[in-house]
C-alpha cells in the first residue's frame, strides 16, 4: 500500500475494502508507510472500529487516533475542523489521513453531506502536503454509493490494485449533483418575521420548542447560537428582514430554518475560516461546528439555511400546549 508520494500536493485515493481483514491490512500499511517516511499520521474511523483500530496500530508512535462518529456528526464539520487542525500543527511535512466519513449504518440523511465532503477535500486540500485515505465498504455499501466513491476520488484502491477512477468529476460538477430542492416545512411549522430587534425573541421561541422537545440543555444553547447567527446574518446582508420557520421532525431531530433575499455561491462557505477580508463566512462555520446536519439552498435570489439537530432517544414529540408559542415569546406569527 505504500504510494511513494513525496513533495507538495493533494492525493485523495479511495480503498473499497471488502472486510475487517482487509479493512486492518489497508490502514496498517498506509500508516507504516507514512511513519517510514516520517510522516505524522491521523486515523479518524467511527467509535465502533476504534478499538481493533487502535490495537492494529499499537507499535507505531507519531499516530493520531480520531473518533470519525464524533468529529464528522456533521460531514460538513470535518475539513474546518479535524482536517485543517491536523495540517496546520505542520506546516513543513508531508501528512497521511484515514478516513472513514461513511459506513454502513451511518443514517440516510447524513449520505448526501457525505458525498459533498470527500467532493469538498478535492477543493479545501489541493496546495497542501498530504495524502487522504478514504475507506468504503464495497461489501455492505448500496452500490449507488460506491458509484459517488468514484466521482469524487481521482484513485480507487482494492487489495493491491490502485488505479485512476474513469468517474471522477469536477468537484464542482459533483456539488451541483447534490443540490436536492428542500422538502417544504410542515403545515405546523412555526413561522415568524425577523429583524434585528427580535433576535432576543426568536432565541426564546425556538429554545422553548427545543427544550419541551426532550433537547439537552447544553444542545439548546448550540441552537440559540446558531439561530442568532443566521438571523444576524441573513438580517445584515439581505438588507431586510428575515423569515425563520421550526419545527420538531418526528421522532428525532429539530428543525430550523433562516431564509432572506439574497445569494450564497461559495462552496467553501462555512467550509474554511473566512479570510479577514470577507464579509460573509464567520458565522456559518460556527453553524456547521454546532448543528448535526446543515443544508443551504439559494433558490431565485433567496438563500435559506436549514439546519437539524438530533434529538435523544427516545424522543418525545411536544404536545401543541407545551411550549410557549411565537406570540407569547414576542414575536408575531407571518
Amino acid at each position: 500500500m505504500g504510494d511513494g508520494v513525496t513533495g507538495r500536493g493533494l492525493r485523495h485515493d479511495a480503498l473499497l475494502y471488502a472486510d475487517d481483514h482487509d479493512y486492518l491490512d489497508a490502514i496498517t500499511a498506509f500508516v507504516a508507510a507514512g511513519r517510514a517516511a516520517d510522516e505524522p499520521v491521523m486515523v479518524a474511523v467511527p467509535a465502533h472500529r476504534l478499538g481493533q483500530v487502535g490495537t492494529a496500530l499499537g507499535a507505531f508512535a507519531g499516530v493520531t487516533l480520531a473518533d470519525m462518529s464524533a468529529i464528522g456528526r456533521n460531514p460538513a464539520a470535518i475539513i474546518p475542523t479535524a482536517l485543517r487542525d491536523f495540517v496546520h500543527r505542520f506546516p513543513d511535512r508531508r501528512l497521511r489521513i484515514v478516513g472513514e466519513s461513511l459506513w454502513p449504518g451511518r443514517r440516510p440523511a447524513a449520505y448526501r453531506h457525505c458525498v459533498e465532503h470527500e467532493a469538498m477535500i478535492n477543493l479545501a486540500l489541493p496546495a497542501y502536503s498530504v495524502s487522504v485515505l478514504c475507506l468504503f465498504d464495497r461489501s455492505r455499501l448500496p452500490a449507488d454509493a460506491l458509484a459517488d466513491v468514484g466521482r469524487t476520488h481521482p484513485v480507487v484502491r482494492s487489495g493491491a490494485l490502485a488505479r485512476p477512477s474513469a468517474g471522477y468529476q469536477h468537484p464542482e460538477t459533483v456539488l451541483a449533483g447534490c443540490v436536492e430542492a428542500l422538502p417544504p416545512p410542515p403545515a405546523s411549522a412555526a413561522t415568524v418575521r425577523v429583524e434585528a430587534a427580535g433576535l432576543a425573541a426568536l432565541r426564546a421561541a425556538v429554545a422553548a420548542t427545543a427544550v419541551a422537545a426532550g433537547l439537552p440543555a447544553d444542545r439548546v444553547d448550540d441552537l440559540r447560537i446558531a439561530v442568532t447567527e443566521l438571523a444576524a446574518n441573513a438580517i445584515t446582508h439581505a438588507g431586510g428582514p428575515a423569515t425563520a420557520r421550526w419545527w420538531v421532525a418526528a421522532p428525532d431531530e429539530l428543525v430550523c430554518e433562516i431564509s432572506s433575499h439574497g445569494t450564497l455561491t461559495d462552496p467553501l462557505a462555512g467550509r474554511i475560516p473566512a479570510s479577514m477580508s470577507a464579509e460573509r463566512g464567520r458565522g456559518l462555520l460556527l453553524v456547521q461546528q454546532l448543528c448535526d446536519l446543515v443544508d443551504i439552498r439559494t433558490v431565485d435570489g433567496g438563500t435559506t439555511v436549514r439546519v437539524h439537530l438530533d434529538l435523544p432517544a427516545p424522543a418525545a414529540v411536544p404536545a401543541p400546549r407545551s411550549a410557549p408559542d411565537a406570540a407569547e415569546c414576542g414575536l408575531a406569527p407571518l
